[in-house]
């Protein structure tokens, strides 16, 4: 029975120790601070000018319905649909053969008052009283009379031509040869394709900065990323009632016609001089009430930097007023987890990241560094000491110990092992 007892204190002190050390040695991992996942992207400098982005309409500068003032059949179609044609061209022609007629009858009407006017002022030479001043009076007026009608019948002969009033191309024809076009009908309409304007419209906000001739860049779906250049020529003096906005025409010349009215476009307008800006991702910063902030890598750690936000990009990212300077690191995504001071470890640059979300990556990385720690942690550097047990002579050792004397020594046994301070006592000089 006593070497029983010997063999239990020894158990019981040895896992004591090794307790003991275990729990030194997991206070002292737990005192090391953890690094935290980040991603990170270095501050650029942009040269940059303040604009106003809209999306507008191209409409034509100049652009006609013509129309006959006659109604009459179609007699001549000097274009095609789509032509393009000089101020001055015929374009069309009705069947003028009546009006033509009565402007020959008129004519004549002239040529006879004029003749017989003229008969008459060459007989009152020779005879001055052979007829009254106030037959000759009606003479006069006579003569007046068919003039103003040729002149009439002349210009209404123009009534059945239409000619282009200015450079330009023709839209499609609505009316073929031999048909009949009735009087204000439109036959075809005339655009005129250079110069063009945009038409767009800005806030209200905005009206302080537009001026006239500012420039502005143009791009249509049809030419990607080309852009034209052209300037503001009108501002609204006036506020749409309905839209609440202030509208804006630029002009653009348009001298290989690429630009086609009825186009939608991407509108730029400079409304200040260019400056030189630094700029971060707009997911780095960060929003306390009125407060904004980034979070700067510095010597591996996370530095809150206050900052002062200027004109937003429209491509992601935001200038930067005051706060940061080019070329320093800030972190991008993980920033959930940072406080003042906190130690962090760059995952990857914003640029290196894949298509999924950066906000999960740098959430999964954390959560599978927390959970990889532990293990780490088991690797203690300190070695439990060697303990040389008492030697069991192996004749003495009959069997087993009886139930009884197991529930009876144990107890005392455990007893003892706790009043021990010292576990390198050696318990088997007590028993003895």
């Amino acid at each position: 029975m006593k070497k029983t007892k010997t063999l239990s204190l020894s158990i019981l002190s040895l896992s004591a120790l090794s307790l003991g050390i275990l729990a030194a040695s997991g206070n002292a991992h737990a005192e090391t601070k953890t690094t935290i996942p980040v991603t990170v992207e270095t501050t650029q400098q942009r040269v940059s000018s303040l604009t106003i982005d809209e999306v507008g309409k191209l409409k034509a500068t100049d652009s006609a319905a013509l129309t006959f003032s006659a109604g009459e059949k179609l007699k001549l179609l000097n274009f095609k649909d789509g032509d393009v044609v000089k101020k001055g061209d015929l374009i069309a022609q009705l069947d003028d053969s009546q009006a033509k007629a009565e402007l020959d009858k008129a004519k004549s009407s002239l040529a006879l008052a004029e003749s017989k006017l003229d008969r008459v002022l060459a007989l009152l030479k020779k005879q001055p009283d052979s007829m009254s001043e106030q037959d000759v009076e009606e003479l006069r007026q006579q003569a007046k009379l068919a003039k103003a009608d040729f002149k009439q019948k002349k210009i209404g002969l123009q009534n059945y031509q239409m000619v282009a009033p200015f450079d330009g191309q023709l839209t499609n024809f609505t009316h073929s040869l031999g048909s009949r076009v009735e009087a204000a009908t439109v036959l075809v309409s005339l655009i005129k394709l250079d110069p063009v304007e945009v038409h767009y419209s800005i806030s209200q906000s905005e009206v302080g900065k537009a001026k006239i001739g500012q420039p502005v860049a143009l791009k249509v779906d049809a030419y990607g990323d080309t852009e034209f250049m052209g300037h503001v020529d009108y501002i609204a003096p006036l506020v749409d009632e309905q839209s609440g906005r202030v509208e804006i025409h630029a002009h653009f010349n348009n001298q290989d016609n690429r630009l086609v009215p009825g186009m939608f476009a991407k509108v730029s307008q400079s409304v200040g001089d260019e400056s030189d800006d630094v700029i971060v991702s707009q997911s780095a910063i960060e929003t306390n009430g009125d407060e904004r902030f980034v979070w700067v890598v510095e010597n591996d750690k996370a530095i809150k930097r206050p900052v002062e936000l200027g004109t937003n990009t429209n491509d992601g990212y935001v200038a930067i007023d005051t706060g940061l300077e080019v070329g320093e690191t800030v972190v991008v995504t993980g920033r959930q987890n940072l406080n003042e001071d906190s130690l962090v470890s760059i995952q990857a640059t914003k640029s290196e990241t894949n298509s999924t979300p950066v906000e999960a990556v740098a959430t999964e990385q954390a959560e599978s560094t927390t959970q990889a720690e532990p293990a780490k942690r088991v690797d203690s550097p300190v070695t439990l000491p060697a303990r040389t047990l008492p030697a069991q002579p192996e004749e003495e050792f009959v069997g087993p110990v009886q139930p009884e004397q197991q529930e009876t020594e144990v107890p005392e046994t455990s007893k003892e092992a706790e009043q021990s301070v010292d576990p390198q006592v050696d318990t088997t000089a007590e028993v003895n």
